[in-house]
């Protein structure tokens, strides 16, 4: 395996005790390696007067979710290859697709592979009803199992539910529904231990007036909780007692395009996708907010660090900001630098399960990023760096290098395949055909390795 020294950098990384020390970093093959471990190097990489921290991370993303391609065609979303050189230039080296439905996951997995040079993880969007039997049996292990499964199946990591209830359109089957208070024992302890986060919109938290335990629940865009009657110290203060973990969402005053959930399916405005829940996904401007001007954001904030929370926007994924050396100085009138870097590495890779992302401790995945050293300590220097990469490492791989132009460099780093017929067996999909509302013959066809209507077979 190739190795390669990024030498004389001045390294940033709470986890080597390291805030602005020169040092140098081995990476062997697609791990970072002690300088002990080196036998010989194959290259040096010179990292003087540069700034060198692990890949950044956003943990809630949506870059190509189903029905994303009507917001393409109208103009209002970049694609999938924009999007990714987008996150190269501000050093990201991992992007979590928060959802994807059972019938598209194929579609999705296709997307990301136009730009396979970055790490990519996707979530499981599953509404409640198809675990219906389960949850009535209160059979915790079997519902846990059955996602854990599924998850496999279809090359996904974690789960995402847009509301924490169970509920019918066919009026029918109204009298079985169930309210968030009533699942919210059931359903961290069913999905607590899945690999990957199990995610929750943090408005539909606070719309359902959830009273029971929110930990072991990863909230996604947590100020959305705020957004209610009661006065911000309150709110602040309820997030803070729930025990719930997640990513911020911070407002930022631009244009751009935020997704939300809405009940209402009639006079609403922007794009809307039914994905098989009884909401429906709506794309619209984002609201003309700022987090500077909002206290209780502003409070969360600076309890964030304390509860291990990543960052994130209100806009539906980190490379939409356009002016993100504006939002960078505004966050570090905030936070320290130590603030800032761990909220976008090793908090976000946490909340998604990864334990060796985030940092650049030995054995770690080789995920560094390298910016030039600002001009004086101030936020706006720090910002003006964190803006532009100059060298990105995914797995040991260089993928982006300022001073080749802008584009993502086109190595895979793994070939993908989809899954064999033999990989899946009658046993692993029993509990679905005999437990879930989802159709047999669409997940068969998804795992057998025949190709669905919307897309080739995602990676196993």
């Amino acid at each position: 395996m190739r190795t390669r020294l990024i030498q004389s950098g001045t390294v940033y990384d709470v986890t080597l005790g390291c805030e602005g020390q020169i040092q140098d970093i081995a990476m062997c093959g697609d791990r970072i390696i002690g300088l002990d471990e080196v036998a010989r190097v194959d290259e040096v990489v010179d990292a003087s007067g540069l700034v060198v921290t692990p890949a950044a991370v956003d943990c809630a993303a949506h870059v190509a979710f189903p029905g994303v391609w009507h917001l393409q065609a109208s103009g209002l979303f970049p694609d999938t290859e924009t999007i990714a050189l987008r996150y190269a230039q501000r050093g990201f080296g991992h992007v979590h697709e928060s959802w994807t439905t059972v019938e598209h996951a194929g579609t999705v997995h296709n997307a990301w592979a136009r730009v396979p040079s970055l790490n990519v993880s996707i979530g499981l969007c599953l509404p409640l009803y198809d675990l219906m039997g389960w949850i009535e049996a209160q059979d915790v292990r079997a519902a846990g199992t059955a996602v854990e499964r599924l998850c496999q199946v279809l090359g996904l990591r974690g789960l995402y539910l847009p509301e924490p209830r169970l509920r019918f359109r066919n009026e029918v089957y109204k009298h079985r529904e169930k309210s968030a208070e009533d699942l919210l024992p059931f359903l961290p302890e069913a999905f607590g231990s899945l690999q990957g986060p199990f995610m929750v919109p943090a408005r539909a938290l606070a719309d359902e007036d959830a009273k029971g335990s929110l930990s072991g629940l990863h909230g996604q865009r947590i100020t959305e909780f705020l957004e209610q009657e009661a006065p911000w110290y309150q709110a602040v203060d309820q997030v803070l007692r729930s025990g719930i973990g997640g990513d911020l969402g911070l407002p930022w005053p631009e244009n751009g395009v935020q997704l939300s959930w809405r009940r209402e399916t009639s006079g609403t405005k922007g794009h809307r996708w039914d994905v098989g829940t009884h909401l429906f996904l709506q794309a619209e401007p984002l609201p003309e907010k700022d987090f500077r001007d909002d206290e209780a954001a502003m409070a969360l904030m600076l309890k964030a660090k304390e509860k291990g929370w990543a960052f994130s926007c209100r806009h539906a994924n980190l490379a939409l900001v356009q002016d993100w050396k504006g939002l960078v100085e505004a966050v570090l009138n905030v936070w320290t630098i130590r603030d800032w870097l761990l909220a976008t590495r090793l908090h976000g890779a946490k909340a998604l399960g990864f334990e060796d992302k985030g940092h650049l401790r030995p054995g770690a995945q080789a995920d560094v990023a390298m910016y030039p050293q600002p001009d004086e300590d101030t936020p706006a220097s720090w910002a003006q760096a964190f803006s532009t990469c100059k060298r990105l490492y995914i797995k040991g791989n260089l993928v982006y290098d300022a001073s080749r132009g802008d584009r993502i460099l086109r190595a895979r780093t793994e070939p993908v395949q989809s899954p064999k017929k033999r990989d899946v067996n009658r046993e692993l999909l029993s509990a679905f055909f005999e437990g879930l509302s989802l159709r047999p013959e669409t997940l068969t066809r998804l795992v057998a390795g025949r190709r669905p209507r919307t897309g080739c077979v995602p990676t196993a």
